[in-house]
């Protein structure tokens, strides 16, 4: 008995002390060291704001700590409660007399260094991109982009990325789900008040079109992705911005000039000279890289671009016969693209769309032209500029859309109408719009996008305000072509 009782007590010491020794471990570690890598934060010293890319389910998982002691550049550092972390909270960081504010963020982070940015050429730069522990650096060479946008304080960046930066010799490279490519844009969104018009756009146009060839191009796009991410430039941290793929052949799988042979085209409509909105088609040249409003994109090559075709194709629009554009249009446009970039262009009443800011493209000889947007900004309700245009009741169109409403081949008015009914019930729903406003702002809200954006870039206006009059467009604008199409 005794002995059998001395194995009870010893059994149950042992399993206190197996206990305390799991315990004790923890408790001694309640505070983990963290250096962040230095792309993945930023630290702007003139507005005291730091903010750092931060994988929190990932972080949150250490079992080993209760809290982590983060140690950012020159002794900014303060510890934070596992359980505290989160992307709605901003954190205080005392360093002797200065208060820093530090954010946490899911969104990648961009940091560029450069001496000297200038609308052209591009100069270089040092850029750098972090995002769920992936780092991308390279050498960049960066300009302004934009027309309008060039007089805004926030810019707009036009980036290419560069092996050689003696040679300028390009290097392709990606970023999430984007594509693979050297030529990229960073917009600053400074004329959307709640910079999620032309983000919101472009996913739109993505969803409900796709290219004719897609059979034959699985990487065809019908339009640019793109993607939100936080940007510091020169430490100095400048807010929330679009990094956006470019329009190009690679972009949409053209086929490429071969043998002196015209196959793939792609033109941009970049100015109000007539060519684009189908009004004008002057003589041309190809000696000149630009012709009535369009800038030649591909084929150009010694040199020397390819207008013969778009011109002929322009003139047929204007030129033609009744009886022959109604005969022979859909062989030289495809129809469901001008049903769905017409319907598109109508919903957001994109008024800077119809006679530039779109490219025409072909896929290969022979084929149909089809078109891509872009610049989608100046949408729901303002204009290139940010103005508030609260005009609902009118229909946008152009010499093309005129003539295929008027002279209705291959049934053009019953399709369209036919179209607008159907994404009516899918991605033009009330409930679908008005849930992708509200959640992308309801996310920059809550993630403090917002707060900090407006720390740098403050607007008289509330954010509220700005949302509750895109809704209230977006209602009324939805309400007269429901009844302008049914009236078809």
């Amino acid at each position: 008995m005794d002995n059998s009782k001395n194995g009870i007590k010893h059994f149950i010491l042992s399993g206190i002390c197996f206990i305390l020794l799991t315990i004790l471990p923890v408790t001694a570690q309640k505070n983990q060291l963290i250096l962040p890598a230095k792309e993945s934060y930023g630290v702007d010293y003139k507005n005291k704001i730091i903010v750092w890319n931060l994988d929190i389910k990932k972080t949150s998982n250490q079992p080993s700590a209760l809290a982590y002691k983060v140690s950012f550049e020159n002794k900014l550092s303060l510890s934070i409660p596992i359980d505290s972390l989160s992307y709605s909270k901003k954190y205080q960081i005392q360093n002797r007399d200065t208060i820093f504010l530090l954010y946490l963020t899911e969104l990648p982070l961009i940091k560029i260094a450069a001496d000297t940015i200038l609308d052209d050429p591009k100069k270089v730069s040092n850029f750098s991109y972090f995002h769920k522990d992936t780092i991308r650096k390279a050498n960049a060479g960066i300009e302004f982009r934009g027309n309008i946008s060039l007089k805004f304080p926030k810019k707009s960046f036009d980036l290419e990325f560069w092996e050689d930066i003696k040679e300028k010799t390009s290097i392709d490279m990606q970023f999430a789900d984007l594509r693979d490519d050297d030529d990229w844009i960073l917009d600053g969104l400074y004329n959307e008040p709640l910079r999620l018009r032309s983000y919101i756009a472009n996913k739109l146009w993505l969803s409900i079109h796709q290219p004719y060839y897609q059979d034959q191009e699985k990487d065809a796009k019908s339009g640019i992705n793109l993607l939100f991410a936080e940007v510091f430039l020169n430490d100095q941290y400048v807010g929330i911005h679009a990094l956006m793929e470019q329009v190009d052949r690679k972009l949409l799988q053209l086929k490429k000039y071969k043998k002196l042979n015209v196959r793939g085209e792609l033109f941009k409509a970049s100015s109000y000279d007539g060519a684009p909105s189908f009004k004008n088609a002057p003589k041309y040249k190809n000696i000149f890289p630009h012709w009535a409003g369009y800038e030649v994109e591909y084929p150009y090559e010694n040199y020397k671009a390819q207008w013969k075709n778009i011109y002929k194709f322009t003139k047929f629009v204007i030129k033609a016969k009744d009886s022959v554009f109604k005969k022979k249009i859909s062989k030289k446009f495809y129809l469901d693209n001008a049903i769905d970039y017409f319907l598109f262009v109508n919903l957001l009443r994109a008024t800077d769309n119809l006679g530039k800011n779109f490219y025409i493209s072909r896929y290969t000889k022979k084929t149909p032209y089809f078109k891509i947007p872009w610049d989608l900004d100046g949408t729901l309700g303002t204009i290139q500029d940010g103005k508030r245009i609260p005009t609902t009741d009118d229909i946008l169109s152009n010499g093309l859309f005129d003539r295929l409403l008027k002279v209705n081949p291959n049934n053009y008015r019953k399709r369209l109408k036919e179209r607008w009914t159907i994404l009516r019930k899918r991605q033009l729903s009330n409930d679908a719009l008005f849930k992708n406003i509200q959640d992308q702002y309801n996310y920059f809200l809550d993630h403090k996008i917002y707060e900090r954006e407006q720390l740098i870039w403050s607007t008289d206006i509330s954010l509220l305000d700005h949302l509750n009059y895109m809704k209230d467009w977006l209602s009324d604008r939805l309400q007269y072509l429901d009844t302008y199409f049914n009236d078809l």
